[in-house]
């Protein structure tokens, strides 16, 4: 089975995946209406920035005529999906606006324009800028970044984030928000910063950012949260298990009881001991979800290991 990833679905856009792969995102199109909203707003930004540089040097003749040899064939089709008809709407509209007002927009209006993006308040939504760096925003959460993105590659957010940042060199990457402003050259991160917060966050999952404010300058490692704190503009770093913060769920691949002990520690703010020192080395491989209660937990993880916790006070005793 293909999975189906984002720099998949901008290949199939760009037209260049194999007649598998193209069935493949076909299928995965029309297995839910979420899928759909994904590849058609994906196909919509895409194309949106191809647009300027489109229409600089276009034939509209030969332009109309080749979209329309296009249309007549997917038309001829006998397997015409949904997919397909929405992709030729939208190329429609973009075909339009490049070949009958493509000099107008040209010589109108500015060559470097803003592009905002807001998710609403009931899920999240990914997109894909035009470096092929993918962003997921949380609910209530804008985005904003310059159409002229691969020049200055800087996004201006209002919300939560996470992003997952293509290398370029030379180019780097800059998140701003109302108080701070992450730098990275190519990682993985989370980024909170509402506008009508008191605090503003970052947890690195992995490679490395620069937290930025008026009077801080910090470099942030993988596992590492950041907390500002725009009142009185103190900086907090702590030590996290990145996956858990940021998504709430860890897989643990054989990992010793003692590094899961110490990520649950951080989850539930809670101390948790052994009786025996080597039962730290025993091996644990399970899904740890933050969502469950702490004792639930504990007993995944015990059962699993062949120990058992009791409580004495807050404290918490593993034992065999």
């Amino acid at each position: 089975m293909i999975e189906i990833t984002e720099a998949m679905l901008v290949d199939f856009i760009d037209g260049k995946l194999s007649a598998e792969e193209n069935s493949a995102v076909e299928s995965w199109y029309n297995a839910s209406e979420q899928n759909r909203q994904q590849l058609e707003q994906l196909y919509y930004v895409v194309k949106l920035y191809d647009i300027n540089a489109a229409v600089k040097g276009i034939n509209p003749d030969k332009s109309l005529a080749q979209f329309k040899e296009r249309v007549a064939k997917r038309e001829c089709s006998s397997r015409k999906s949904r997919l397909i008809r929405t992709v030729l709407r939208y190329a429609a509209v973009v075909a339009l606006c490049a070949m009958v007002g493509g000099a107008a927009l040209y010589y109108t209006y500015p060559r470097e324009q803003m592009c905002e993006i807001c998710a609403g308040d009931m899920e999240d939504k990914t997109i894909v800028l035009p470096d092929r760096s993918t962003v997921v925003l949380k609910a209530n959460t804008t985005i904003c970044f310059n159409s002229n993105f691969s020049k200055s590659r800087q996004v201006n957010l209002d919300g939560e984030a996470l992003f997952d940042v293509v290398k370029m060199n030379g180019v780097p990457f800059v998140v701003k928000a109302k108080g701070a402003d992450i730098v990275v050259k190519g990682t993985k991160f989370n980024f909170k910063a509402y506008s009508d917060s008191s605090n503003i966050e970052a947890v690195l999952i992995q490679g490395a950012i620069d937290f930025s404010t008026s009077n801080h300058n910090v470099a942030i490692k993988p596992n590492q949260k950041v907390v500002y704190d725009k009142g009185t503009r103190r900086v907090n770093i702590v030590e996290v298990d990145a996956e858990l913060e940021v998504f709430g769920q860890r897989y643990f691949q054989t990992e010793p009881l003692g590094s899961v002990i110490n990520s649950l520690e951080q989850i539930y703010n809670c101390r948790i001991s052994f009786t025996d020192a080597r039962m730290e080395s025993i091996k644990f491989t399970g899904t740890i979800d933050r969502s469950n209660a702490l004792d639930h937990t504990l007993k995944i993880v015990t059962l699993s290991t062949g120990t058992s916790f009791r409580r004495e006070g807050d404290a918490i005793i593993i034992d065999r």
